[in-house]
């Protein structure tokens, strides 16, 4: 049986969101998302960026960084990421916001409100990400997935043989220390 979407925790720091996006949405785009500009620094509104064959430009906004991790998102913050890409150097089709607020009606509701402005001013899409959206889409791109959940499962395989170690060296120690004395 496959795993749900309930089964993926929110990452516990920006960084592995940010990594987490780039590598989510290249699997579902089918294009690779480059960071864009230095980490930690979003410059004219974008945190990663993907040419497209058409020469413009799909850019990802991951929401919930630096002092905000983990913090929800509100209408006003999306107003502002919006905002923030008419600044963007390329043509913009798409701006894609990841979150990891929980899906909500009203801010997705507003996603397409300001799609459906910017597109009747020849201006990019918007599309929005809740968390349970983004946990969706990595069930169906695990596979896709690997090199993000690759580095945890190292650590706890690992981690799990250092204590399989530790426990045949205690026991080895306990068996062997009577015979010592």
């Amino acid at each position: 049986m496959g795993r749900i979407a309930a089964e993926f925790a929110k990452p516990a720091s920006w960084q592995d969101f940010d990594c987490l996006s780039r590598s989510l949405m290249s699997a579902v785009h089918g294009v690779q998302f480059e960071r864009w500009g230095p980490p930690d620094h979003r410059e004219h509104g974008a945190d990663a960026w993907a040419k497209l064959p058409n020469g413009k430009v799909m850019l990802l906004q991951c929401k919930g960084r630096s002092r905000s991790f983990g913090k929800s998102l509100s209408i006003a913050n999306l107003d502002a990421a919006v905002r923030e890409i008419d600044s963007y150097p390329h043509a913009v089709e798409e701006l894609i916001i990841l979150t990891t607020t929980q899906d909500n009606v009203a801010l997705q509701d507003r996603a397409e409100e300001l799609s459906e402005q910017r597109a009747a001013a020849g201006l990019s899409r918007v599309s929005l990400y809740g968390w349970h959206s983004i946990a969706s889409l990595m069930v169906k791109h695990e596979a896709a997935l690997q090199d993000y959940f690759r580095p945890r499962r190292r650590f706890w395989q690992g981690l799990r043989w250092a204590g399989v170690l530790f426990a045949l060296l205690l026991a080895a120690g306990v068996v062997l220390l009577p015979r010592l004395r």
